[in-house]
């Protein structure tokens, strides 16, 4: 599948494909926030979840049964629980915020992964991962700026963050014995049943076009799942993660081009101070 990478490196081959699944998943959310205009978020977030198996199709039908056999289905459902919550947050989210900021605040994963490491692994941590970790703690307050007013967008931003660190936890572990096809199949048909709950309520029957741009999301959605479960099957979490931060820089090209929307300059400093945290943090993991 990766022949035309010749002969890079398995690390070299995971960063390009972190960089590919990074940007594949702005592409997904401008999508979705442009849509959230015309159907509710929830319902795009079903639909989006529903189509993955019809994505996936082609790629099933090539590879064979081996593609529905999990080794961890405990672990895959810890992954779809974990990621279904993170995903229901996150869209709701970014139907209240900017797309910048929504970017900015999920720049927190690396931190958060971290902590879960301190806590559940018995990692120890020292004085200099400390500073790091508040640092980007002051970041993250400086981009949701709660000396102005209670940003219910961010803050949901910031919980599916939160919880989607513990995912990509699930997710790496998955990697040792599933394919990345295998990974993002199971989470997108394990999805359909909480994503239809929430979007019960509101759900409609989308026009042609309405309908196009949830194919649409739904692809490039898969593309991005399965890109960054096969970059975390080559690489090291902490040598990855870091390569997230460039969907800062296009996630405020694309909202300022297509949404109109302004960056601040809390947004700017507080994402730094995020990108900086977490850089080290990641630098220091790998060693």
């Amino acid at each position: 599948m990766f022949k035309f990478f010749g002969k890079l490196s398995n690390t070299s081959i995971a960063v390009i494909l972190m960089i590919i699944s990074g940007f594949s998943f702005v592409i997904m959310h401008s999508a979705a926030k442009y849509l959230s205009d015309e159907l509710h978020i929830f319902e795009i977030t079903f639909l989006r979840c529903s189509l993955v198996i019809f994505v996936l199709a082609p790629v099933i039908f090539k590879q064979g049964v081996k593609t529905i056999v999990t080794k961890q289905p405990k672990f895959q459902f810890y992954r779809i629980l974990t990621n279904s919550i993170a995903m229901l947050c996150f869209f709701y989210g970014l139907t209240l915020t900017t797309l910048s900021q929504v970017t900015a605040l999920n720049l927190t994963v690396p931190i958060f992964t971290t902590f879960f490491a301190i806590i559940f692994l018995n990692e120890k941590i020292k004085i200099r991962r400390i500073i790091a970790l508040c640092i980007g703690f002051i970041g993250t307050m400086i981009v949701l700026r709660p000396d102005i007013s209670l940003n219910l967008g961010g803050l949901l931003i910031l919980t599916s963050a939160l919880i989607w660190s513990i995912s990509l936890i699930f997710i790496k572990k998955l990697t040792e014995t599933d394919s990345a096809v295998t990974i993002s199949l199971y989470a997108g048909v394990g999805m359909v049943p909480p994503t239809f709950i929430a979007a019960w309520p509101y759900l409609t029957m989308p026009t042609f076009n309405q309908f196009l741009i949830i194919l649409f999301i739904a692809i490039t959605g898969t593309i991005a799942q399965t890109l960054l479960n096969s970059a975390f099957k080559r690489g090291e979490l902490a040598v990855l993660l870091p390569f997230d931060f460039l969907k800062l820089i296009w996630s405020v090209l694309i909202g300022y081009t297509f949404f109109f929307e302004s960056t601040p300059y809390t947004l700017w400093l507080g994402g730094s101070l995020i990108v900086l945290s977490s850089s080290y943090i990641a630098w220091r993991e790998r060693k």
